[in-house]
């Protein structure tokens, strides 16, 4: 255990910084203004200018060869457990992992790419005077947890619970290599504004390393696993709690704390950066192996539990974080999954800052005083006014993306196949009225969607298109495939789509001729006239559109009209006795009993097994005869 050092009768250690002040001290200000560089942050940044150089020749491979290794990032591994695609991102990160169980987390803090971002927009920062204060949220580190089971649990939990034997696992296959290095990337404007919104923004308003504490998936994953390792920054007896090492870390861990309670850092967020034992006077901590801190035991006297925020301030702003984060991801086909989450920490920050200008009597942003003494100052003003348009216009994406969500949640219990749908099968099938409650709906919250969405977005037009074709209405599904193709022209399923309906629009006679038995079979005779109906005015010669037309004219009593079309078929097919038993059929049904006889008779001739002949013939003769056989028409 540390030994600590005292000022006699003051709690206070050698340099005046109590023991458990819950400020975090800053480098470079007041009594810690001594504290000297750290040695090792160069070696640091030398490492992640190497990864960063890595990046760059792997882009230029691909530039080159137009082939290249798949995306070396954890993000990847998404594709992995949920596709079974085996690519370098998925190995990667298998690696660090088991190398965090090993060393504890050091990746973060000498490999990745975000974290090296947002160490050099903190020492611009501090150039330009502004100290990132680190803002400290109970609900909101939640986050990455949450993110990270969505990402690498969420689809594997989701087939299993699924009981539905066309949603297994479809084993592993060989991604390591990819013709398109950028298929899972946002394109260049939102990776810019990823990378300024997790990189400057976050750290701005959420303190140094502010996405990886609230935001970062990869670092919940790494941080959990840092608890078993035995890799640990632990001190000696050389200790005189100077909190040089805490006023230098970059990664908000209290190690002068740590250490006096553990003897080492147990804080998950300690990445390993070594700022610390570069630049401890005493030269007590060092990196070592020790007792993982998932078997740590408690300290005789633990830290007292102090939280920066009340409950109701955690409630406002976790709840607005997580609504935020949902609302901006992939709003108007954009902000991807980590740009989403920066969003919503900032936006929850934001709304607790606006709420802080009406309840506090004293706020702050950084450097920046919005209000002292119970008045809001000019800069508070104008940080109030952004605010609050930044809120509204989060409410109004929020309206669009519910509707959205909905359209989509409700076109998926729709019960109609693509196939089906854009042949026309589906109307010949009976559906449940669940498919209809689902489908209008749909349409209801897809017309929502579009009607109050600022921009076009290609789902929205998509779940347009399929309503209006479960509607039976091509043209307008036409209309809203075209708007979506246009929102992303370099799309080709889009442009597939919109050949397919298309085609699906000018069906030919032999789809339409299916299409009209299908629909005759169900019963939906009107719907099969206009089908046969379109045949026979493709192909006048062809005798079995005639035939069915005729036949289905006549089982919807339109008798005249269905004699018309199957005294045509005998013309093109005098021979066929069905022909003649529909015409029989016919002429009974308009009263034509004579006719009907003629025709039921030369079926016979035609087929003597005709049943439908046999069993009509009788009873005819029977009646004409009654009638004394006068007349050929007893209508």
């Amino acid at each position: 255990m540390a030994r600590t050092k005292r000022a006699a009768g003051s709690g206070l250690c050698n340099i005046g910084v109590a023991t458990d002040d819950p400020n975090l001290p800053v480098a470079g200000t007041g009594r810690l203004s001594f504290v000297r560089k750290s040695k090792r942050s160069k070696w640091r940044a030398g490492v992640l200018v190497g990864v960063h150089t890595l990046v760059a020749l792997h882009i230029t491979h691909y530039l080159i060869a137009g082939r290249t290794l798949s995306p070396v990032e954890p993000s990847e591994s998404m594709y992995t457990l949920e596709l079974g695609y085996m690519n370098c991102g998925f190995i990667f990160f298998a690696i660090a992992l088991v190398g965090t169980v090993i060393f504890g987390r050091f990746f973060c803090g000498w490999g990745c790419h975000i974290v090296a971002l947002q160490d050099a927009c903190a020492w611009m920062m501090k150039k330009l005077g502004v100290r990132p204060k680190p803002f400290r949220s109970r609900f909101l580190a939640f986050a990455p947890l949450a993110v990270a089971f969505y990402m690498f649990a969420l689809p594997s939990l989701r087939r299993l619970v699924s009981g539905d034997a066309r949603d297994t696992f479809p084993g592993f296959t060989n991604h390591l290599m990819t013709n398109n290095l950028w298929a899972t990337f946002p394109g260049p404007v939102f990776g810019i504004l990823t990378l300024a919104i997790c990189g400057f923004a976050a750290v701005y308003f959420l303190g140094a390393k502010g996405f990886c504490t609230y935001g970062c998936p990869y670092g919940a994953l790494f941080g959990g696993l840092d608890y078993a390792s035995p890799g640990r920054i632990v001190v000696n007896d050389d200790c005189e709690q100077c909190g040089h090492c805490t006023a230098t870390c970059t990664s908000n861990v209290r190690v002068h704390e740590e250490v006096r309670l553990y003897g080492m850092v147990v804080d998950p967020g300690c990445m390993k950066c070594m700022d610390c034992v570069s630049v401890c006077p005493k030269g007590a901590l060092r990196f070592s192996f020790a007792l993982p801190s998932v078997l740590k035991k408690a300290p005789a006297t633990p830290r007292a539990r102090r939280f920066d925020l009340p409950l109701s301030d955690e409630l406002l702003v976790g709840f607005v974080g997580a609504a935020a984060t949902l609302t901006f991801r992939d709003l108007y086909n954009g902000p991807p999954l980590l740009m989403s989450i920066g969003l919503g920490g900032i936006t929850a920050f934001l709304s607790l800052k606006l709420w802080h200008l009406v309840r506090q009597q004293g706020v702050r942003i950084q450097n920046l005083e919005l209000k002292a003494s119970g008045r809001i100052r000019r800069s508070g003003w104008v940080v109030a006014i952004l605010s609050v348009l930044w809120l509204a216009f989060t409410c109004h994406s929020a309206f669009a993306q519910w509707h959205r969500a909905w359209g989509r949640h409700d076109l998926n219990r729709t019960e109609v196949l693509r196939a089906d749908g854009l042949s026309g099968a589906f109307r010949a099938a009976t559906l449940s009225d669940r498919h209809e409650r689902a489908s209008a709906e749909a349409f209801r919250h897809f017309s929502w969607a579009d009607r109050s969405g600022l921009v076009g977005v290609v789902e929205v037009k998509l779940g347009l298109a399929w309503c209006y074709v479960l509607k039976g209405d091509l043209t307008e599904a036409q209309r809203y495939a075209r708007q979506a193709l246009a929102l992303a022209p370099d799309r080709p399923e889009l442009r597939q789509n919109v050949a397919d309906l298309e085609r699906a629009a000018q069906p030919s006679p032999a789809e339409r001729f299916a299409l009209g038995e299908l629909l005759a079979s169900s019963g939906k005779l009107e719907e099969a006239a206009v089908e046969f109906e379109a045949c026979v005015a493709a192909a006048p010669d062809s005798a079995p559109a005639r035939f069915n037309l005729g036949s289905v004219l006549r089982r919807l009593g339109r008798n005249d009209a269905a004699i018309e079309q199957l005294q045509s078929v005998r013309r093109l097919a005098p021979d066929d006795p069905d022909v003649l038993v529909e015409l029989g059929l016919a002429y009974m049904a308009a009263g034509s009993n004579r006719e009907a006889i003629e025709s039921f008779k030369r079926a016979v001739a035609l087929n003597p097994e005709s049943p439908e002949s046999k069993l009509r013939l009788p009873g005819l003769i029977e009646q004409l005869e009654g009638r004394g056989g006068s007349g050929t028409n007893t209508r």
